[in-house]
């Protein structure tokens, strides 16, 4: 099924494909290893992740780092990655392993086994946020910190529909990357499935399996997920009711409000690819405004619903 769907990937013409060596503990790459081997490599950018995994370790002692990438080119049936992301910001106790960590990961550049190094920016970010006190504030201290220490070709976020409004003076992750003239990737587009599947899914947990990071979040309650439904009526009413049509719109407005970034769309299966499209013309500057404040009501709305505590989470993340 994982290779079926990779396969429609590929015959619809997406070429950047992304994992992690947790995924599926190491499953994930294995599965697009499989593709790897059916298709030029010189065609495809490969993405894959480093830092979560524990089980002998801190993953960023360097000589873990060097095990965990070759396993990882194992397990792709390569010998080389494009992009090597930095998954975690854990570099253990007081940044221990965070200067063997850099350099290992720029040594694997230079001996031509990564081309590019990512880092993953906080889902909300504004650099002015780093003179406050609060939480916030400390977050954008740190990733600021990481991002000067760590001098990476490409940062991911987060950026879709549910992403929050930012003030017109502020500086977000997006400004930042074009600030400083760096490659960005946007992720989680359609809302891993929110902003176009229908919420009539079972309405327990078990929806998603143990560890899985959605079980502790808001957004995939059940009721999370009906108030996001109900919310998004308006988009249905004016772009059309198919995933195919709201997968279209949700695209649109990422690459609109993100104009020089790459967009990841995560699929599953097969049939997931058909609602992928090719995204069509930008959107207009009111039909961007209509959909930000349509976005802004569905967040007002779901921080009024709280998240469930799940024991079995590891702290992976996508």
């Amino acid at each position: 099924m994982a290779l079926d769907a990779l396969r429609a990937a590929w015959e619809r013409g997406l070429r950047l494909f992304d994992t992690a060596d947790v995924y599926g503990h190491g499953r994930g790459e294995e599965r697009l290893g499989y593709l790897l081997a059916e298709v030029p490599r010189d065609q495809v950018i490969v993405s894959t992740k480093t830092g979560y995994d524990r089980r002998s370790g801190h993953p960023y002692q360097a000589f873990q780092m060097k095990r965990h990438l070759r396993r990882s080119l194992t397990r792709l049936g390569t010998d080389y990655v494009d992009i090597y992301a930095f998954h975690s910001t854990d570099f253990g106790s007081n940044d221990q392993y965070l200067a063997e960590a850099i350099v290992q990961m720029h040594e694997f550049k230079r001996e031509g086994l990564i081309r590019a190094i990512a880092i993953r920016a906080p889902h909300e970010f504004a650099t002015q946020w780093a003179d406050e006190s609060n939480p916030r504030g400390k977050q954008a201290r740190r990733f600021l910190h990481l991002l000067d220490r760590c001098q990476p070709d490409l940062i991911a976020v987060r950026h879709n529909l549910l992403s929050p409004a930012y003030r017109t003076d502020e500086t977000t992750v997006i400004d930042l990357a074009r600030q400083r003239g760096m490659d960005l990737l946007i992720k989680q587009v359609l809302g891993q499935g929110l902003l176009i599947r229908h919420p009539g899914l079972p309405a327990t947990a078990s929806l998603f399996g143990p560890g899985d990071h959605r079980r502790q979040h808001n957004w995939f309650s059940p009721l999370g997920r009906r108030l996001i439904w109900d919310g998004l009526q308006p988009v249905r009413d004016r772009y059309g009711h198919t995933p195919a049509a709201l997968a279209n719109v949700a695209i649109r407005f990422a690459l609109t409000t993100a104009p020089t970034a790459v967009a990841m769309l995560g699929f599953r299966t097969a049939n997931q690819i058909t609602t992928i499209t090719t995204p069509g013309p930008a959107l207009t500057p009111p039909e961007v405004a209509d959909l930000a404040a349509t976005g802004a009501r569905i967040r007002t709305s779901l921080d009024q619903v709280s998240p469930q505590p799940d024991p079995t989470m590891t702290g992976v993340q996508r």
